[in-house]
């Protein structure tokens, strides 16, 4: 597949269930639209255009989880749904929820389309074919379980607050309803293992959907799922493929530094023309102020990296009052994603040490620990001894810890502590405040959808 990155797609658009007026103006006529190789091909490439929405992954997928978290404080000039998120007080009503629920759905539309008109199409040999609809298939998946994460009670089995799964280019009258935690979860599996399949094994770019990639995603979702077996053996087919490294400490920089690096297993990119928000959310200017900044490096962060001594990744975080604006004290900024001149930051949507940190919690404290150490070691940490972490509850703390270490302003906090269950010792809120809040707009639209309990 060409190396293309586009913004503006035929294929974006998207009907929120009785959002729209069967007249509305907004109405595009798609039939016919992907009708040979090329412009199915166009139409895959779309569908990375659309995850790069600034409201999914060119920004507020993964800083939004993080502003919930103790990881992150808010901005922002007087944005009252930027507040909430801060203050863990997140409604229906608000703004920034609504839009990360409506630029997912619309990634999941495209790929719809996308799977409608494939079949027809004549003019692509079987393989190629048949590596497009892994590309499809699995990004609908992962847009599934995005929105599960959010807005699903993802941690409980049991529960039957999951998510619309939307498997085909909806009309105006369509209003699905919320699956079951357990039928989401069987369709995104579904969905990931029939693009496995699918997808060519020699195509490796990472900063496309390939079979690491999705090896990578069923690793974290079988996590989730709470299936450690099989997020182990996920796991494992990434590291033990021998297309990536853990970068030594004295280059871990590197990784946020250039493109693609050998941590990398799956990157969306951005260019100087084609620009993510990664940059003004979070840092901006060297003398930027308080309320310019959306996403800040809570104090609470600090203090838990000043307690990690030798962390390289403590050179992520500026508390310095020599670098931060005094409105800014005594919190600080991420260094994650600088580059304030080009602001192409990547979206880095797995890693390769998440592997690493997935085969240790689903192993568990006796065979699990050899790969949490190898990742604090690699880090510039000691090891943790058997003692440290001699029960299960020591070692999934110390699995999170590192966890956030690793992976702070990469979206990842919000749901490791809702799915263990710690959203309220840690963050001091209420358990009901371990999913966000379907938006109200929704609702409003689709009477079949129902709230998550407690809002």
């Amino acid at each position: 597949m060409k190396k293309i990155i586009f913004f503006i797609n035929l294929f974006s658009l998207f009907f929120l269930p009785a959002c729209l007026d069967e007249n509305s103006p907004n109405y595009l006529n798609v039939e016919g639209a992907i009708k040979d190789g090329a412009s199915l091909e166009a139409a895959v490439i779309g569908l990375y255009s659309a995850l790069q929405q600034s409201d999914y992954y060119g920004e507020s997928y993964l800083l939004t989880s993080e502003g919930h978290t103790d990881n992150a404080t808010t901005g922002g000039y007087q944005n009252l749904s930027l507040d909430q998120i801060g203050n863990r007080e997140v409604t229906g009503a608000n703004v920034i929820s609504e839009n990360i629920w409506t630029a997912i759905y619309r990634v999941i539309a495209n790929a719809n389309l996308v799977l409608k008109y494939l079949p027809a199409i004549e003019d692509l040999d079987s393989k190629q074919k048949n590596h497009l609809e892994g590309e499809a298939r699995a990004i609908r998946a992962m847009a599934h379980f995005d929105l599960l994460r959010y807005y699903g009670e993802h941690w409980n089995m049991a529960s039957s607050a999951g998510i619309p799964l939307v498997q085909v280019p909806q009309e105006i009258k369509d209003q699905p309803s919320r699956a079951t935690v357990a039928a989401s979860y069987q369709f995104i599996i579904s969905e990931m293992t029939k693009a496995a399949g699918l997808l060519d094994q020699s195509v490796k770019d990472k900063s496309f959907m390939n079979l690491h990639a999705v090896n990578a995603l069923l690793a974290r979702i079988y996590l989730y799922k709470a299936d450690n077996e099989k997020a182990a053996e996920y796991a494992t087919k990434v590291i033990g493929s021998g297309d990536f490294q853990i970068m030594d400490a004295t280059k871990f920089l590197d990784i946020y530094r250039s493109k693609l690096s050998s941590e990398s297993v799956f990157e969306l990119l951005f260019d100087s023309q084609n620009r993510s928000g990664y940059n003004g959310a979070t840092f901006s200017r060297e003398d930027a102020i308080r309320p310019e900044l959306g996403y800040m490096a809570s104090k609470n962060l600090q203090e838990f990296f000043n307690a990690r001594v030798g962390d390289v990744r403590n050179n992520l975080v500026d508390f310095s009052s020599d670098n931060n604006d005094v409105t800014i004290l005594p919190d600080g900024r991420t260094q994650k994603y600088r580059g304030e001149a080009s602001k192409d930051n990547s979206a880095y949507i797995v890693r390769f040490a998440e592997m690493y940190l997935i085969r240790a919690e689903a192993l568990g404290n006796q065979k699990g620990l050899a790969d949490l150490n190898f990742l604090r070691q690699k880090r510039g940490l000691s090891v943790l001894t058997p003692n440290q972490v001699s029960t299960s509850n020591d070692f999934i703390n110390a699995v999170l810890n590192e966890r956030r270490a690793e992976l702070n302003f990469e979206g990842h906090r919000y749901f490791d502590l809702a799915r263990s269950r710690k959203i309220k010792s840690v963050l001091n809120i209420e358990d009901f405040r371990s999913v966000f809040p379907i938006p109200n707009r929704e609702m409003i639209a689709n009477p079949n959808i129902k709230q998550n309990p407690g809002y």
